[in-house]
């Protein structure tokens, strides 16, 4: 089960699964123990950014958030993400650049219809 207080961003891959990543602190301290690479990975490049000139790096990034939000299932290997990640660079990046600096979310205040 998701912890609510965490954010946590969807993913939609290829073949139409979709998958919780996150960048949360208090997820990267365990995965420090368990998945050092991965962590690692989602430490670079929040402390230093994303090279958007290297797509390995993207999809390092994005799989590192992958493995960080689901550190409780099993998870796919790298070689199986990278095959079934989105093949639209641009929205890839997008996805990064939400987990990098995620934008509030505020009540607008309005009752909403259903």
């Amino acid at each position: 089960m998701k912890n609510p207080k965490i954010n946590y961003e969807e993913y939609e891959l290829t073949n139409g699964e979709c998958v919780a990543m996150s960048t949360a602190p208090i997820l990267m301290l365990t995965l420090r123990k368990s998945d050092k690479k991965s962590y690692e990975t989602l430490s670079k490049v929040l402390v230093k950014g994303v090279n958007d000139k290297d797509a390995l790096e993207v999809a390092e990034f994005l799989y590192a958030a992958y493995k960080n939000a689901n550190q409780d299932e099993d998870c796919m290997s790298f070689t199986e993400f990278f095959e079934n990640m989105d093949q639209d660079w641009r929205k890839n990046m997008e996805m990064i650049n939400e987990m990098y600096s995620p934008s509030k979310k505020q009540d607008s205040g309005t009752v909403s219809e259903e």
